[in-house]
């Protein structure tokens, strides 16, 4: 049996959190300040999902059919501008997997990166990790120059401990450095359930380390993914020549258009794996579309002195990637911006020990991103009587804010319940023209959506891959889970960021979150 390990408590826990902040906010800015912006997307939110039975029962319902018909517009040419970017995404991927990236990293005589891996543990066991980081360790731009650090959590060292060292004897060859740092139990003000204090405690040991030994940040690029993620053997030589071809590249993060969940898809529930592939098309869609909007989340790539400059992760808050994006937007004066590449990456869908504590994984996962949302009166608090940001750079901003965090929650729900409402509610609604004309036309655009399904399902295939041993019927059936789509968003992808915004509405903070298995539930 192996020795516990004993975590070292003499350090100063000031130096393992930004000095100039608290729970995200500069420590300047008034408390009275946040918690108005706490407020608004829960505001905003509620008044959009109760806004037809407001206007029902007061008759206004040519006021809803306006806004109805305008976000049904609106959704329409989202749904269009969906199927072209997951077309164009495929495109690209087969483009950059034909592409010899180490031979043009190489004809750019430039200097030569290293790289360093944190990659954040809880319980994970072998058959979730070897396969990770055997797939590191077939990069093709050389895992010799990969250090890799396991970033353990205290709590769980008696089994994280034991495949660490396992890992480390069969792979430490191959790569620059192995080793593994747990992250102490009990700091106090850290969230617990995310990654964050726990990468940001391996992180800023990690550059002290390299200091120390001579070594500067700006050699390095930093890859923060979950444990799960299996890179394709071209994923770092490509990020590596965006890097280094890339204007101002101490100001972007990089990452994979093409984030699929092929590790386990067909192992979980449909609901799980119909919200795992829309995921994915969705991420791709949005490089190719709308690449400006994107943030850092779940698997990215960055200078390390970028992290060093940034403040690193902040342990005391409860969402650590969309929170670094902006942190980084903030530092910058508004100009930190994302560069993608189109190698795939492999990750797992949300999977747990039974059929029902899976979706209650999903749901939980879910509930966690839902609070993203702190972003939104974090960066508020950042232009604070901040006059480095341009008013029309704020504005823009603020836009984007609005869009990934706000914009859509509601829109499938007002499009599916508004007139059902309207007709339960408006007796005046149920005998006008406008029931009848709204009703139809939307019959009319939604049935023209439907039809962009067929694409959407080719990519998914061509992505995704059907297992060979699957009869017609099975093959059937894998049609129809495409319709779930719209489940889905009025389910996992509704109910939990409803539930998060109105916590933050209320003031009702988390401690900790949950933090999602990996493997099964094995983990």
């Amino acid at each position: 049996m192996p020795q516990k390990y004993k975590v070292d408590r003499d350090f100063n826990y000031n130096d393992y959190r930004h000095p100039d902040k608290k729970r995200g906010y500069p420590v300047w800015v008034p408390e009275w300040y946040t918690k108005i912006f706490e407020k608004v997307p829960g505001a905003i939110t509620w008044v959009l999902i109760l806004l037809p039975v407001i206007l029902s029962l007061t008759n206004q319902f040519e006021l809803l059919v306006v806004y109805v018909a305008l976000i049904t517009a609106y959704w329409s040419y989202r749904g269009f501008k969906f199927a072209y970017g997951i077309v164009v995404g495929y495109k690209r991927m087969k483009r950059d997997l034909s592409i010899d990236w180490v031979k043009k990293v190489k004809m750019l005589d430039a200097k030569e990166m290293k790289y360093v891996y944190i990659c954040p543990m809880v319980k994970e066991g072998l058959e979730t990790l070897d396969p990770a980081i055997k797939l590191f360790s077939e990069q093709d731009i050389g895992a010799d120059k990969i250090s890799i650090v396991f970033a353990l959590e205290e709590r769980f060292t008696d089994m994280s401990i034991p495949t660490c060292e396992k890992l480390i004897k069969k792979y430490k060859n191959k790569f620059r450095e192995m080793y593994y740092d747990v992250h102490p139990a009990g700091i106090p003000g850290e969230i617990k359930g995310v990654k964050g204090a726990n990468i940001n405690w391996a992180t800023r040991r990690f550059v002290k380390k390299i200091e120390e030994r001579g070594e500067k940040p700006d050699d390095y690029l930093l890859i923060t993914n979950d444990c799960d993620l299996r890179p394709h053997p071209k994923y770092l030589s490509s990020i590596t020549y965006k890097y280094l071809t890339t204007e101002d590249n101490y100001k972007k993060f990089f990452a994979s258009a093409v984030h699929t969940f092929k590790n386990n898809i067909w192992a979980v529930p449909v609901l799980n794996r119909v919200f795992a592939n829309s995921l994915t098309l969705a991420i791709m869609h949005s490089w190719v579309v709308e690449r400006n909007m994107r943030d850092t989340w779940s698997a990215y790539v960055v200078s390390l002195k970028t992290v060093k400059d940034v403040g690193f992760w902040h342990p005391d808050v409860g969402i650590d990637d969309t929170t670094f994006y902006w942190e980084a937007v903030l530092k910058f004066d508004g100009d930190f911006v994302g560069e993608e590449v189109y190698i795939p990456t492999y990750n797992d869908a949300v999977e747990n020990e039974s059929y029902w504590k899976s979706h209650q994984a999903l749901y939980k996962q879910q509930l966690r991103w839902g609070w993203g949302v702190i972003v939104f009166p974090m960066t508020f608090a950042g232009f604070y009587k901040n006059k480095k940001i341009k008013p029309f750079k704020k504005a823009d901003l603020v836009r984007r804010l609005v869009h990934n965090q706000i914009a859509f929650t509601t829109a499938v729900y007002t499009i599916t319940f508004s007139v059902p409402i309207m007709h339960l509610i408006s007796n005046g609604f149920q005998y006008s023209s406008a029931s009848y004309n709204l009703t139809k036309a939307m019959s009319y655009v939604l049935g023209a959506l439907m039809t962009l399904n067929i694409p959407v399902y080719i990519v998914k295939t061509k992505l995704i891959k059907m297992p060979k041993n699957w009869n017609f019927l099975r093959k059937l059936l894998d049609i129809v889970e495409i319709q779930l789509i719209t489940v889905n968003m009025l389910t996992f992808g509704f109910i939990p960021k409803i539930q998060a915004q109105t916590e933050m509405l209320l003031n009702k903070f988390r401690g900790e979150y949950y933090a999602t298995e990996k493997g099964g539930g094995r983990s």
